[in-house]
């Protein structure tokens, strides 16, 4: 890795997959002790893939930094998805392209990076198909700006603002008459689509309601005890997305 040039490569070769193509880009050097960078997925006409909550089919891209030299962390972030009717039910994601951005710390800023990445996700057009790519990326720190840098900030813009942007719309969370199910209401424009995460092996459902959403819980662990969940609730209105947190009183079943 040594003596990598600045004028090194900006995105790594397509790897081609099952109705896809996926690769690695850079937007340039290190800005303020991180790099960012990315894996685009570019899909075959009417095929998906998935979010981090593929919905009630389909499995979540998994990122592997296996191999990688000077990585301390790597983030990935998740752009603003979309609701999608399939035969088992509805999923959540993404068709025609997706970019994910990554936020990567080097364990030495003065040194360059080696990223070699190992992307697991999956492809749907009627039947979900495994899919892989093994992409690699050499990353500079002082690396000049790379053309594809304004493709990821785009991209990057699509990503869930955190919990407590004053832009965000305000979410009000309150009992609904079914037991651990919740209306969810919003002070100014309620967004378009609404996603619940909830903590490992906890799911959520999410319906649009006359004055908001419905937010219903549809699985737990069977050995949870009752008491408050902490929900990640995923807003979105077109492109842009942000998120808030919601503490929940589950209860138990009634007997």
């Amino acid at each position: 890795m040594a003596g990598i040039d600045r004028a090194q490569a900006q995105a790594s070769p397509w790897a081609q997959g099952e109705k896809s193509q996926a690769r690695l880009l850079a937007a340039g050097g290190l800005e303020q002790g991180r790099y960012l960078a990315g894996v685009e997925i570019k899909l075959a006409p009417n095929t998906l893939t998935y979010w981090k909550l593929p919905g009630d089919a389909g499995v979540p891209p998994v990122f592997s930094l296996e191999g990688s030299v000077n990585v301390k962390a790597m983030q990935a972030l998740y752009p603003a998805p979309r609701r999608y009717a399939e035969a088992s039910g509805e999923a959540f994601g993404y068709r025609d392209q997706v970019l994910f951005p990554l936020m990567v710390t080097p364990v030495d800023p003065a040194k360059p990076v080696s990223l070699a990445l190992k992307l697991d996700y999956a492809t749907c057009e009627k039947i979900c198909i495994p899919a892989q790519a093994k992409l690699h990326l050499d990353l500079a720190p002082g690396a000049r700006a790379s053309e594809l840098a304004g493709l990821l900030g785009d991209w990057l813009a699509r990503t869930p603002r955190p919990a407590g942007d004053p832009a965000a719309p305000r979410p009000v969370v309150t009992p609904a008459e079914k037991t651990n199910a919740w209306h969810v209401r919003f002070e100014g424009t309620a967004p378009a689509d609404l996603f619940a995460e909830g903590p490992d092996d906890w799911f959520f459902d999410t319906k649009r309601s006359a004055e908001g959403f419905d937010l219903i819980l549809a699985q737990k662990p069977a050995d949870a005890p009752a008491g408050p969940v902490e929900l990640v609730l995923t807003m979105v209105s077109g492109d842009r997305a942000f998120e808030a947190r919601a503490p929940l009183d589950v209860q138990p079943p009634k007997p």
